[in-house]
């Protein structure tokens, strides 16, 4: 999201922001309380089921201004892919503003034609878990919790488990954030994705 003008009224400074992305249906949140003009990433992936040429990818956006008083909805924008626009597939940008913010949203949509069979294991999972609490500053933290937080991350990445073993999970998804998370925290066990034909996804 590229932020190039705000505006908090008499205090000044920057946004208390939640901007929410609903795409076909599916929503998800985006929380900056400190959002000032510039950059910022945002990192959320939807994977979206087009079965037919009749399919579309709707994309919504929306936004409130959190404020001790009362809160300031922040201006948003729908955009809508079909056949006729080959569902976006590419680079897309969406722009609004108002008094209180001026921005325009980059994302890009791809064509995911197979998903992949990938093997995590609890090693790798509680890792990644206890990265996330750390960032979080939470302690004494089970191991359980840390494999939940995983496997919840994974599953708002498109991931689905499959299979599951005392040592390992098997997910089936699109991309490679699972392998990515085997890789870096399975303490080398290095594991390529297994692609497998699926139903077209995208």
């Amino acid at each position: 999201m590229e932020v190039s003008q705000i505006d908090d009224g008499f205090l000044g400074g920057n946004l208390e922001a939640t901007f929410t992305f609903v795409v076909n249906g599916e929503s998800r949140t985006w929380v900056n309380n400190d959002l000032g003009t510039g950059t910022h990433s945002i990192g959320i992936t939807y994977l979206v089921p087009v079965p037919a040429d009749s399919s579309t990818i709707t994309l919504s956006v929306s936004g409130v201004e959190d404020d001790l008083i009362s809160d300031d909805t922040l201006p948003g924008f729908t955009q809508v892919w079909g056949q006729a626009q080959n569902w976006g597939i590419g680079s897309q940008a969406g722009s609004a503003s108002d008094s209180n913010i001026t921005y325009t949203l980059h994302y890009t949509i791809t064509c995911a034609r197979s998903r992949a069979s990938v093997m995590v294991s609890r090693v790798a999972l509680q890792a990644y878990g206890q990265q996330k609490a750390e960032r979080r500053k939470a302690t004494n933290v089970s191991e359980t919790t840390l494999i939940a937080w995983s496997l919840d991350r994974l599953r708002r990445e498109g991931w689905e488990v499959i299979a599951a073993t005392d040592r390992e999970f098997v997910f089936r998804g699109v991309g490679n954030f699972a392998g990515l998370i085997e890789r870096r925290f399975g303490h080398g066990r290095r594991q390529e994705p297994r692609a497998r034909q699926e139903d077209p996804k995208a």
